[in-house]
C-alpha cells in the first residue's frame, strides 16, 4: 500500500476534481496492492472496520466487512469519492429522500476490480453481497473525513434518523448512543421498490467489471431457474407484455402460413414452450417443433408440453446444416453476452436453415424512449462502464423482489441490419412493436418500440 500512498501524494494535482479522481482510482492495479497487513481488526461481527491510510490530499481508507454486513443508509453531504472493490462483491443501493419518504432507487454491484461512483449528494448503503465471504474495499473521499462527525444515517427498519459525532467509528447504528449528536424517531417512511406503485417490474442492476461470458451464462441460468414455474403467469398477468408477445406470435404465424412452412421449426431459447405452441396453433400448420433453452428447468417444462426441447447453449447443440425451415428467436437474442458471440450464434442460425429458410427474432431497441435504452445509455456513461468491458447497450437487471441478476443487450436498428446482411441474410421486414407504451401496436417512429425482424437465408 505504500506505493499507492506515494502515488497519491506525488501524482495528485494541486487542483483536482471528481473526474480526475475517478480516472486515478480506475488506473490502480489491485494485483500490486499489498493490503493484507493493513486490514483493520474486526471487533464486531455485525459491523465493518476502518483503517485510514492517508488524509492528504484526499482520504484513502481501507474497510473490512464480515459476511452479510452492510452500512446504514447514509447521506454524502459536502463530500464525494469512489469505492474500489479489492475482494468479494459489493451491492450499492441508492435512495431518494422526498416529502418524508425514503424511496429505494438505483443499484449497482461491484466485484473484484470494480469501482463505485459516489458523487456529492448521494444517499446510499453498501452491502457485502455474500453471506459466507469477507469483503475488502478501498475508499477515496474529498474532502477527507478525519472523523464521521455530522454524517446522517437512516435506519430502514425503524425510521430513525441519526447524526453521528466524532466518536463514531462506522456509518452504522450498531454503536452506542453517545456516538450520535442526535437521533430522531419516526423521521421518515421507508418505501422499498416492491411497495412503490410507480416502480417497474424489473430494475437495472449493473455489475462491474462486466462478468465473463461463462459467468453471464450462469447468471442467466440462475435467473430463469428462479422463475421457471412462474414465468408464464408473469407474462400473461402484465398486459403490456402479453399484448406485445401476442402481436409478434400472430405476425410469425401469418408468415408461416403464407409460406406453407412444412418444418422442422426450431424455437431458440424456447423457455417453457408456451409461445412456440401458440404460434403453431395460430398458423394451423403441423410442422415438427424443436426447442433449445439454456435453462434445464425451462426446457423440461417445454418438453412436458410436447416440444422436442434440449437444454444447453445454442453454440454447443448439434444441429445439421441446411436442415430447418424456420427458426424463432424471441425475447432472447439480447441475452448473448458479446458482439462476437452474437455473430457466432446468428452464423449458426444461418447455417442451420435451408436455403430460403426464415429467421424470426425480436430485440430491444436502444433508442426506444419508452423503454430501458436511454436509461442503459445513461448508466453506461454515469458509471464509466466502457472502462469495465461493457459494450454500448449492455444491461444487467433484476426482477423487483427477486434475487438473481440477468443480462440483456439493447440493439440499434441500422447496425443490426448491416450485421445480419454481413452474415448473409436478406431482410424481409423490420417492424417497431410497442412494448411499454402502445403495446402490441406497429409503430412508425424509430425511437419507439422493440424491433421485430424477419430475415431469410439467401
Amino acid at each position: 500500500m505504500k506505493s499507492l500512498i506515494q502515488r497519491i501524494q506525488t501524482e495528485t494535482p494541486e487542483h483536482f476534481d471528481y473526474e480526475w479522481l475517478g480516472r486515478f482510482v480506475r488506473s490502480i492495479d489491485i494485483d500490486s496492492l499489498d493490503y493484507k497487513n493493513e486490514l483493520p481488526e474486526i471487533t464486531d461481527p455485525t459491523d465493518y472496520a476502518r483503517n485510514i491510510l492517508c488524509l492528504e490530499p484526499f482520504e484513502c481508507v481501507l474497510l473490512f466487512w464480515p459476511p452479510g454486513v452492510e452500512s446504514a443508509v447514509h447521506y454524502h453531504k459536502g463530500f464525494w469519492g469512489y469505492v474500489l472493490c479489492l475482494e468479494g462483491s459489493i451491492d450499492n443501493i441508492e435512495y431518494r429522500h422526498e416529502n418524508g419518504k425514503l424511496l429505494e432507487g438505483k443499484a449497482i454491484r461491484a466485484n473484484r476490480g470494480g469501482v463505485l461512483n459516489e458523487p456529492d449528494g448521494t444517499i446510499h448503503k453498501i452491502v457485502n453481497a455474500s453471506k459466507e465471504d469477507y469483503l475488502v474495499t478501498l475508499h477515496f473521499y474529498y474532502p477527507a473525513l478525519d472523523t464521521l462527525d455530522g454524517l446522517e444515517l437512516y435506519c430502514l427498519e425503524t425510521g430513525r434518523i441519526g447524526v453521528l459525532n466524532e466518536k463514531a467509528s462506522t456509518a452504522s447504528f450498531n454503536q452506542d448512543e453517545d456516538c450520535f449528536h442526535k437521533i430522531t424517531e419516526n423521521g421518515f417512511e421507508y418505501v422499498p421498490m416492491t411497495e412503490n406503485p410507480n416502480a417497474k417490474s424489473h430494475r437495472i442492476y449493473p455489475i462491474v467489471p462486466k462478468p465473463s461470458s461463462e459467468t453471464i451464462s450462469k447468471l442467466l441460468g440462475a435467473y430463469y431457474r428462479e422463475q421457471a414455474f412462474s414465468y408464464d403467469s408473469f407474462d400473461l398477468k402484465h398486459n403490456s407484455r402479453r399484448r406485445y408477445t401476442e402481436k409478434i406470435n400472430q405476425l410469425i404465424a401469418d408468415r408461416l402460413k403464407q409460406e406453407s412452412i412444412q418444418g422442422p421449426l426450431l424455437d431458440l431459447a424456447c423457455g417453457t414452450g408456451r409461445r412456440a405452441l401458440e404460434i403453431k396453433k395460430l398458423s394451423g400448420l403441423d410442422y415438427e417443433l424443436l426447442g433449445v433453452d439454456l435453462s434445464p428447468e425451462m426446457s423440461s417444462v417445454a418438453q412436458a408440453r410436447g416440444v422436442n426441447a434440449k437444454a444447453g447453449n445454442w453454440l454447443d447443440i448439434d444441429m445439421p446444416e441446411n436442415y430447418l425451415d424456420a427458426i424463432t428467436f424471441l425475447y432472447a437474442y439480447g441475452h448473448i453476452p458479446t458482439q462476437a458471440e452474437r455473430k457466432e450464434a446468428l452464423k449458426k442460425v444461418y447455417d442451420s436453415l435451408k436455403p430460403g429458410g426464415f429467421l424470426f427474432f425480436d430485440v430491444f431497441n436502444l433508442n426506444d424512449r419508452n423503454e430501458w435504452g436511454p436509461q442503459a445509455l445513461k448508466a453506461y456513461h454515469d458509471n464509466d462502464l466502457s472502462e469495465f468491458g461493457y459494450e454500448k447497450g449492455d444491461v444487467f437487471y433484476k426482477k423487483v423482489g427477486g434475487n438473481e441478476v440477468a443480462f440483456l443487450h439493447y440493439c440499434e436498428e441500422d447496425p443490426l441490419i448491416k450485421f445480419l446482411q454481413g452474415i448473409g441474410f436478406n431482410i424481409v421486414s423490420i417492424e417497431h412493436i410497442g412494448y411499454v407504451k402502445r403495446s402490441g401496436e406497429i409503430l412508425k417512429q424509430k425511437d419507439e418500440g422493440a424491433l421485430f425482424i424477419v430475415a431469410q437465408k439467401s
